[in-house]
């Protein structure tokens, strides 16, 4: 068993530390609205008042926050910071999905002090955090990936090495960017079906019999047609995976089309006032915009 610092106890967050608890690890937790660790410290987590002193003797320390400034902040604060306090050696896992540019400066920052970086973002939401079976998706050296890969089990059912330090988050962006699409799509689609008086059963057991419809797509359709709006996947979250994945594309100079129109459908949702709400929001909205042309 490991000693390790968990870093950012939000929805996805504290699901994943308390995986790492029940498989008998120690844990150290840290978030910076410190009521958000009580249920962990019932667990049997030790919690810290900074992210350094959390990763302090940590032989891995993972960070799960929302963006590249609170990731800045939860690393590289001069003051509270993990990598100042992390022993040479020890593997520093960003899990977030951010972007490229600052996953670059934190893997530089990690090198020049003797720390292993690991970009390990997942696939999934909060049935596969709390399910165990978050796939994740890792960039690290072949020494570093066999040192996380129990770690990562822990939490998750599958891992992929999609290459060095930074392919991680690479082939992240752009599985979330398809992501994107087909909840765009989804929500089309299940307007249709119900505006239109579909059976609704019939054509979801049609699609699903043919190779254009991914599972997960399939997924946030029948929450669609359910009513199921639990919030698993924010409009907010969407919109910065998706600008993310099209500066990755601008990088190189790849024209995105699709992904600028499914980034301005989550912005028009959230300039809506549903921008916390469940992406599956779409449908609710193209829905009620069908019925009113109609009438």
């Amino acid at each position: 068993m490991s000693k390790i610092a968990f870093l950012g106890l939000g929805a996805m967050g504290s699901r994943m530390a308390r995986s790492l608890l029940e498989a008998g690890h120690e844990v150290r937790v840290w978030n910076l609205d410190q009521s958000a660790c009580a249920a962990l410290i019932e667990l049997g987590a030790t919690a810290f008042t900074t992210a350094g002193d959390a990763a302090r003797e940590a032989e891995f320390v993972i960070a799960m926050v929302w963006d590249d400034q609170a990731s800045k902040f939860v690393w590289l604060n001069e003051q509270t910071g993990a990598l100042a306090s992390m022993s040479k050696g020890s593997v520093a896992l960003e899990c977030a999905t951010l972007t490229i540019e600052h996953e670059s400066a934190l893997a530089d920052a990690c090198s020049s002090v003797g720390i292993e970086f690991v970009s390990a973002p997942m696939s999934g939401s909060l049935p596969e955090a709390d399910a165990k079976t978050l796939i994740f998706t890792v960039g690290a050296t072949e020494e570093a990936f066999k040192r996380v890969k129990p770690i990562l089990l822990a939490m998750g059912s599958k891992i992929n090495h999609a290459g060095g330090p930074l392919d991680g988050i690479s082939q992240k962006l752009i599985i979330n960017g398809k992501l994107a699409i087909e909840y765009a799509f989804a929500a089309e689609m299940v307007s249709l079906i119900k505006v239109a008086g579909m059976d609704a059963p019939k054509r979801m057991a049609i699609a699903a019999a043919t190779a254009p419809f991914s599972p997960r797509g399939l997924r946030e359709a029948q929450f669609m047609l359910d009513g199921n709006d639990s919030v698993r996947v924010k409009v907010v979250q969407m919109i910065k995976d998706v600008e993310n994945q099209i500066a990755q594309a601008e990088a190189h100079h790849v024209p995105c089309p699709m992904l600028r129109a499914a980034a301005q459908v989550f912005r028009d949702a959230r300039d809506r006032g549903f921008g916390e709400c469940d992406a599956v929001v779409l449908a609710q909205i193209y829905e009620q915009e069908a019925k009113a042309n109609r009438d």
